[in-house]
């Protein structure tokens, strides 16, 4: 473990290993959200056989450190109490995955997305130690979902808990045809081999309403829905055609289609950005909303710096 007070957020740590392979990267800060983040990562570490890298970042001591640490006669700082423990964590629950801990003094959105640079995986909680109010103003896992380099991962639930563990795993992908959705698929469709689950995409679509009037033919609208569907249909047949996949059109709003076809779903996977751009972004995406909603765990696929 090591303690960094640099004068920038630390840029390209923890690269690709011998093999090549990217870590996960998961961030810490004591509360039982980022434990349940870190057991999720800690999972899908050993699924992918890659080093998971913990960082505890924050400008100030944390707020939740263990039962355990006595600051009167430890060697160690909050942080690095915290991050010892998160560590000693993950040992226990998967001995074979390598496991190493960063304590730096920034603040932790700029900490994880610089590491997301060099990662394959960024892992957050749901929300952390700022509550409601962080998630009005916004949040950590806000932030690495708008600026990361890398997937995002937001865990809601306990991997642990037997309500969130289906006898037959399933991942829900949102499709609209998007690029953004094709990394989407593409990301749900490698991460169901590795988990031997089943991919359910979904295509949500409604008529566009201009002061109550529909614009332009109806008969367009449900083409371009067959036209998406089919064609995330033949991706996933020609790509990695050993999962099980189905697919679905919902005439729904997005965000509600989406939501409810993910209850009782091991894992939600959506685009960082559809067809929205920027203003999307700003009032509140797609994969923001879902993100903060779902009730199981939500990648969201930003698109790898570099590729």
């Amino acid at each position: 473990m090591t303690t960094t007070m640099p004068d920038a957020p630390p840029a390209d740590q923890g690269g690709p290993d011998a093999d090549g392979d990217r870590p996960i990267v998961v961030g810490v800060d004591g509360s039982d959200h980022s434990r349940l983040a870190l057991k999720w990562a800690a999972d899908e570490a050993r699924r992918r056989g890659v080093v998971l890298r913990v960082y505890f970042a924050q400008i100030d001591d944390p707020e939740h450190v263990p039962g355990w640490y006595e600051p009167a006669t430890s060697d160690l700082t909050p942080g690095e109490a915290v991050v010892d423990e998160a560590t000693g964590l993950v040992a226990t629950r998967h001995p074979s995955v390598a496991v190493r801990g960063e304590v730096v003094e920034w603040p932790p959105a700029m900490v994880l997305t610089s590491a997301s640079r060099s990662s394959d995986l960024l892992v957050v909680g749901s929300r952390g130690l700022g509550g409601f109010h962080e998630l009005l103003l916004g949040s950590v896992s806000d932030q690495c979902i708008q600026y990361a380099h890398c997937p995002v991962a937001v865990v809601h639930s306990d991997v642990d808990d037997p309500v969130y563990r289906s006898a037959r795993p399933r991942i829900v992908v949102g499709v609209d045809g998007s690029l953004g959705s094709t990394r989407a698929l593409r990301w749900a469709l490698d991460e169901a081999q590795t988990r031997s689950a089943a991919v359910e995409a979904v295509y949500a679509w409604e008529y566009p309403p201009v002061h109550s009037l529909v614009v332009g033919p109806t008969e367009g609208y449900a083409l371009v829905a067959k036209e998406v569907t089919e064609a995330a249909a033949d991706h996933a047949a020609r790509t990695v055609p050993s999962v099980p996949f189905s697919i679905r059109e919902c005439f729904d709003a997005t965000v509600p289609a989406l939501l409810g076809a993910c209850l009782g779903a091991d894992l939600l996977v959506v685009g960082s950005r559809g067809h929205g751009g920027f203003s999307d972004a700003l009032l509140g995406s797609t994969a923001h909303q879902c993100a903060r909603h779902a009730r199981c765990s939500v990648v969201v696929v930003r698109p790898r710096l570099g590729g």
